[in-house]
């Protein structure tokens, strides 16, 4: 063994003899720069999701390096949009395929060839049966008429046209097709409350149900038309902040269709619409391919109050804690150490001054108030002239003790659980513990958060730092802090535009390197 080491040691020792003393220390380049073929590979993938075509590697070959045009061009393309919106998926998180929007009672389903809710039917029925198997009868007062059978009173079905396949009558139970807009006992049928009602039906064409899957077809809408805007503002090449303060939206056939006619049967708050009906495009349920551009009320501050933003967050403290994360590179963590004083003072509701929980909260609670007059659990908006800060009825029947309205419990706080609740009786929500310098975020909206961090450099510094972990495939560290300085300097002295930083990335040093 001593043998075999001694040979070693002269091998090794014959190695650095015959190396001058600088070569024998220098380290080999472990980052070699990419050439001009390998940088177009890379570049394609990045912009475009694919590799560049025969035809564009003969047009490149010529030249020592990939042109100015080409990368332009690339960059341009609507290929570049799509991974752009691609990449902000990642930090939107914009999925609501698990929503279900309408209550359960609202779906219908099949048994022998008719359709029938059979949460309902005990209410229609007496007992959880469908229909007979025969066209339904009616009296001469149009009331529908019925027959014992096992003791459960049995109707008859009727043909309909269904909103989701105008084109296929079905067969539906009479009691579950009604499609009066109120019943007997003055129930607004075109409400959740229809459903406690033997009045109320479907309505016209089935309007207020759903069957199966069909529902899906509005959360669809929802994520597409938020990835429509992007794709829009990206291929257009319009300012980053438009993201947070454009009114431009799309809607299709299902997504108007719901604003038109389910909205008031929703399981979530979509009331009051943060639209107006009336000015929504003439589509049907099954235009789901057809979109149309459209611009929202003042209030709406670009993707922060979509409904793929709304509904995917429906409180506003995971609103402003996902707006934090994904545009601020600040998400709210605790400290290493972990929070100190947590178990004490623990009946004290105002989080920013509770023990433990003000270390987020004094941030969090003050940027959650911008949502303040966007209804949680929903996407309905509160106007000023329905809902101001304190509303008298609401005052009144809080202070005194009466029965409040739905409004008032819904969306003021009538009921407290403790005495320093007590001076917000009466008041929206949202001024709850809310410092009269934060006041003017509920009235303000996200607009304003969004660019009170434009303007403090947060937002544009993040953004480079989210594009830079994207395009180079890696966390930046402690070197790269003066590059992304410059960077966001860049990317504030050009507008915003995302194009212009992300071609300042890929042309950069640290973008050829390979790693």
């Amino acid at each position: 063994m001593r043998g075999l080491s001694l040979v070693l040691v002269a091998l090794l020792s014959a190695t650095a003899f015959a190396q001058t003393p600088s070569e024998a220390l220098r380290c080999a380049p472990d980052e070699p720069v990419l050439d001009r073929d390998r940088l177009a590979r890379a570049l394609s993938l990045d912009l475009r999701g694919r590799l560049p075509s025969e035809e564009e590697l003969a047009a490149i070959a010529e030249a020592e390096d990939l042109p100015d045009a080409v990368l332009d061009a690339w960059l341009s393309g609507p290929e570049f949009a799509q991974r752009v919106v691609r990449r902000h998926r990642a930090l939107l998180w914009p999925n609501l395929e698990s929503l279900r929007l309408l209550q359960v009672n609202a779906s219908l389903q099949a048994v022998g060839g008719r359709y029938w809710r059979r949460n309902l039917a005990r209410m229609y029925r007496g007992d959880i049966v469908p229909c007979e198997n025969a066209p339904a009868r009616f009296g001469e007062d149009g009331a529908i008429l019925t027959r014992l059978v096992d003791g459960a009173r049995v109707e008859g079905y009727v043909e309909v046209a269904p909103y989701w396949a105008p084109d296929a009558p079905i067969r539906v139970c009479a009691f579950d097709a009604q499609a009066e807009a109120a019943s007997v006992e003055g129930t607004d049928c075109a409400t959740t409350a229809g459903f406690q009602d033997a009045g109320c039906g479907c309505g016209p064409d089935l309007r207020w149900c759903t069957v199966g899957l069909t529902h899906l077809a509005v959360n669809r809408a929802m994520t597409t038309a938020m990835e429509k805007l992007l794709q829009a503002i990206f291929e257009e090449n319009r300012p980053y902040t438009d993201l947070f303060t454009t009114r431009r939206a799309f809607i299709n056939g299902p997504l108007a269709y719901f604003y038109r006619h389910q909205s008031t049967m929703s399981r979530f708050q979509i009331e009051p619409l943060p639209m107006d009906k009336d000015r929504l495009p003439d589509l049907a349920f099954t235009d789901e391919d057809t979109w149309v551009e459209v611009t929202l009320p003042e209030a709406h501050a670009g993707i922060l109050t979509r409904p793929a933003w709304l509904l995917r967050f429906q409180t506003n403290r995971s609103r402003a804690n996902r707006f934090h994360d994904a545009f601020l590179c600040s998400p709210f963590t605790p400290p290493d150490a972990g929070l100190e004083g947590v178990d004490a003072d623990v009946t004290n509701p105002d989080l920013q001054q509770r023990s433990g929980c003000a270390y987020c909260h004094a941030l969090l609670e003050p940027s959650a108030s911008h949502w303040g007059r966007w209804t949680e659990q929903g996407m309905g908006y509160l106007s000023a002239a329905s809902f101001p800060p304190t509303r008298e009825d609401c005052e009144v029947c809080a202070l005194r003790g009466q029965q409040c309205s739905t409004e008032c419990r819904r969306f003021y706080l009538t009921e407290t659980l403790s005495p320093q609740e007590e001076p917000y009786l009466g008041k929206l929500k949202a001024y709850s513990f809310r410092r009269p310098e934060h006041e003017r975020n509920v009235e303000a909206g996200p607009r304003l958060l969004a660019l009170t961090e434009v303007a403090s450099n947060r937002l544009p510094a993040c953004v480079a730092r989210r594009t830079a972990e994207w395009l180079l495939g890696r966390t930046p560290d402690e070197g790269d802090a003066d590059w992304l300085a410059g960077l966001t300097r860049e990317f504030v002295a050009g507008g915003y535009h995302y194009r212009d930083l992300v071609r300042a990335i890929v042309q950069s040093p640290r973008y050829r390197r390979v790693r």
